[in-house]
């Protein structure tokens, strides 16, 4: 498997083995609804004639569209402005630059420079993560060429896209694969959601499902954060949607340990999965 340059909150790179034999490969067009740190489309880009790239978060995805497109560009800019590991002045500086003025090389510069290595916006959309004594470093530039080299080739095939989910309606029978936030989630970028955004993603999928595409939609089954639940999954199971539990175990990697149990769990409206 191939990981991309970013950490990110809610990857699904170490579930790739799992999702990816499950995903349906009779349809032609692959979208990625909710791309993330984009682990899942960098890993089943060959499977596909075309791939749409989406995400609310602009800058994100103009991140990844400029290492697919241009590499050398968007590395050199972000590199201009990543700040010593030591130089807290110049990361708190850095982060009002992006808030007042939003580029995607001063997000990849933050991400590579704070806590975890991991993004966070407040309800402003505003980027409040803290200094995590990290820069571009030997282990970023091995990353970056790593995910340059594979993507490259497939670079013709790829389409790149922010939008509300909403406004994303494949013309073509494709395969949707869906990783929202969730409000039960601890996720810094959940800033982005509500409860009113899972409403309407629920109606999505069903509209989806009726239009004739596949869908996969990864969740937790169970408790989250302050033992609440997400009440997408249970409605799309309660539709009598396929599921598959898959292993993983999210109080590892928590940053709030829960007593109660969570479990990942796909649902997806296509045959030939062994549950």
């Amino acid at each position: 498997m191939i990981n991309t340059p970013f950490n990110y909150t809610g990857s699904k790179f170490m579930l790739l083995e799992q999702l990816i034999p499950n995903f349906d490969y009779s349809k032609k067009y692959f979208v990625d609804l909710f791309c993330g740190g984009g682990s899942v489309y960098t890993n089943i880009v060959k499977d596909y004639e075309k791939i749409l790239v989406n995400d609310i978060i602009a800058e994100l995805v103009e991140i990844q569209k400029g290492l697919v497109n241009d590499s050398e560009i968007i590395i050199q800019k972000t590199k201009s402005v990543v700040v010593d590991k030591n130089n807290v002045d110049g990361f708190l500086d850095l982060r009002k630059s992006f808030n007042d003025e939003k580029s995607p090389e001063k997000l990849w510069a933050l991400m590579l420079s704070c806590t975890n290595n991991m993004m966070r916006f407040n309800k402003k959309f505003e980027f409040n993560q803290t200094f995590g004594k990290r820069s571009w470093n030997d282990s970023t530039e091995k990353k970056v060429n790593d995910f340059v080299k594979h993507i490259s080739e497939y670079k013709e095939k790829i389409f790149f896209t922010s939008k509300d989910f909403t406004e994303i309606k494949p013309q073509n029978p494709s395969m949707i694969y869906i990783d929202p936030p969730y409000t039960n989630t601890e996720a810094g970028y959940n800033s982005y959601w509500s409860k009113t955004k899972e409403s309407q993603l629920y109606d999505y999928i069903i509209e989806i499902n009726k239009l004739g595409h596949s869908f996969a939609l990864s969740g937790v089954l169970g408790e989250h954060k302050n033992g609440e639940k997400s009440d997408i999954i249970y409605k799309l199971l309660e539709d009598g949607f396929n599921h598959k539990i898959l292993e993983f175990d999210y109080e590892k990697v928590a940053r709030k340990k829960n007593s109660k149990n969570s479990q990942e769990i796909m649902i997806y409206n296509y045959n030939g999965i062994e549950g």
